[in-house]
C-alpha cells in the first residue's frame, strides 16, 4: 500500500483485514518509498493513492510499467479524486481498478473488497 495519509493507511489496512486479505500488508508513505519497496521485494498487488507529495501515484504507475518485473503487479488505485480524467489516466497508465475513498467506511470497504475480489485477492 502506498499512501501519504496515515489515517488513510490505517483505514485501508483495516478494510483489507476486514476483507480477509491473507497477505502481509506493507505500507509506504510516499511514492518514492513505495517504488523502492516494490523494487526490493515481491508483491502480489499494490494499493496506490494518487495525490502524494514528491512522487505522485501517476508517476509511480509510470515507473512500475517501465520495469518488466514490476509491470505485471496489479495496481488498485484508491483515491479521494472522483474525476473521470484521473480514472482514465490511471487506467491508461496500467491501473486495474479505481476505488474512490469515501467518507463512509462501509462504502469504501465494499468498493475495495469488490476491486480486490475481481482479481482474486479476497
Amino acid at each position: 500500500m502506498i499512501d501519504d495519509q496515515i489515517m488513510d493507511v490505517f483505514l485501508t489496512r483495516q478494510a483489507l483485514v476486514d476483507c480477509k486479505v491473507e497477505h502481509d500488508i506493507v505500507a509506504a508513505f510516499d511514492g518514492f518509498e513505495g517504488l523502492g519497496q516494490a523494487g526490493a521485494q515481491a508483491f502480489d498487488v499494490i494499493v496506490l493513492d494518487l495525490k502524494m507529495p514528491r512522487v505522485d501515484g501517476f508517476e509511480v504507475l509510470s515507473a512500475l510499467r517501465l520495469k518488466p518485473v514490476l509491470a505485471a503487479i496489479p495496481v488498485i488505485v484508491v483515491s479521494s479524486s472522483d474525476l473521470q480524467e484521473d480514472r482514465d489516466r490511471a487506467r491508461t497508465l496500467g491501473a486495474v481498478e479505481y476505488v474512490v475513498k469515501s467518507m463512509d467506511y462501509a462504502e469504501f470497504k465494499m468498493g475495495l473488497k469488490d476491486a480486490l475480489g475481481r482479481h482474486g485477492f479476497c
